[in-house]
This record gives structure tokens, sequence and C-alpha cells, in this order.
């Protein structure tokens, strides 16, 4: 198990023609939180790990992220519809770029009937434990995806996240990727997140996150 501090997040809406005048950011509806942990420690899956293993002559380290979608309230309506979550990587080296070369997940998805599994988290004071569950029981005959990622083996992977029919877009969703470091360089990762809500009385609006320095850019290594 591993912990990962959350902190809110505001977000800011997009202008465009139509919207309302009256249409501040939002508080209190997006929390984020990120960590950097070695490429072998006790989160990291078995592929993973033979990954690493195969590969000893490379530096890893696997970055897990964690966004934490907040249903509406009487102070703050709106439903998530869609969000997107991008990392940009990049080094010291302004010709070479890490890499992720492992995403987490390629693709969640829910079932419409049966049980599901795979990776269990809670949330205490803001902190949330991420662990592993191991498939158990027979599989669902149909599954929606919630959260797909792109991006494997490039330097720029991202994940998208949506509700599906009984499952809306609220609560805790962590994602990771196992990036390769360019060596002897200063490795670092950007973060953007966007969202769409949509309101009882204006439609469907996109926000962007107003993200402050700790939590947009990582180091994952320096020299």
């Amino acid at each position: 198990m591993t912990e990962v501090r959350l902190h809110d997040i505001e977000l800011v809406p997009e202008r465009t023609l139509g919207s309302p005048a009256e249409a501040g950011p939002l508080h209190g509806r997006l929390t984020f939180g990120w960590d950097l942990l070695s490429a072998n420690n006790e989160v990291v899956s078995a592929d993973w790990l033979s990954y690493v293993e195969a590969a000893p002559d490379r530096e890893f380290r696997q970055l897990l992220m964690v966004c934490s979608f907040r249903p509406e309230t009487d102070t703050s309506d709106g439903v998530f519809r869609h969000a997107s979550l991008a990392v940009s990587l990049s080094s010291s080296d302004e010709e070479t770029r890490p890499v992720a070369r492992l995403i987490d997940p390629g693709e969640r998805t829910r079932p419409v009937t049966g049980p599901s599994s795979g990776m269990s988290f809670t949330v205490k004071a803001g902190v949330l434990d991420v662990g592993i569950q191991r498939p158990t029981g027979t599989e669902p005959t149909k599954e929606e995806w919630m959260v797909r990622g792109y991006g494997s083996s490039q330097p720029n992977p991202q994940w998208e996240f949506r509700p599906v029919k009984r499952f809306p877009l609220v609560g805790d969703h962590p994602v990771a990727a196992l990036v390769e470091l360019v060596p002897n360089r200063v490795n670092t990762a950007e973060v953007l997140i966007a969202a769409e809500l949509e309101h009882r009385s204006w439609g469907v609006r996109r926000y962007r996150a107003r993200l402050t320095p700790a939590s947009q850019s990582l180091v994952l290594a320096g020299h």
C-alpha cells in the first residue's frame, strides 16, 4: 500500500460565446494528488516488475496519480460528464525525453452485470491508500470503459474519464505510468487537467484545472 495526499483543485470555466457571465470557478469538486515511487515498489504489478527486471541497465520511476471527483452540492451544481488528465514528460536534454513505457489503466471498465475487479483504494482525512486487488470470481459478460489511457511508450500519456450507466463520475480514480528516465539529466513531469460538467441551468460547460506549481510539476530525477 502507498499513500497519495490529495489537494483541492480550482476548476476555472473556459469562456465561450453564450457562456453565463456569473459562471465563476468551482471549488470542492475536484482533488488531485501524485507521488513518485521506485520502479519495484510493492504497488507495482507483476507485469511491470518483469519489464523493469528485463532492463537492468535502464532507470525507471513509477508515477502514481489520483483524480478524485466530488458530487454536486446545493451551492455547486453540475454533473461530471468527461474529464482528461495529460502528462508531459521532459528532460534537461532538449533532444531526448523520458517516456511512459507502460501505463495503467489502458482501460478500466465497469460491468453492466456481474462483479468487478481491479485497483482498490480508500480515502481517510484527505490521504488515499492505494493497493492491488486481484481478480476473483467470474468475469462480467459486458463492460463499458470508465477510464481509458493512451500514450504507452510516448512522452505524453493521457487518460480520459467518463460516467457509465449506474456509475457516475464520482470518487477516486488512480492512474499510473512506468517512466523510463533519461540518464544523467533532470527529468520532470507536468500535468494538465480539464473537465466537462453538465449544469441544470447552463448545460454542458468546459473547465480547466488551476494547478499550483507544486501540483503541476514534479521532478522525477535530477543530477
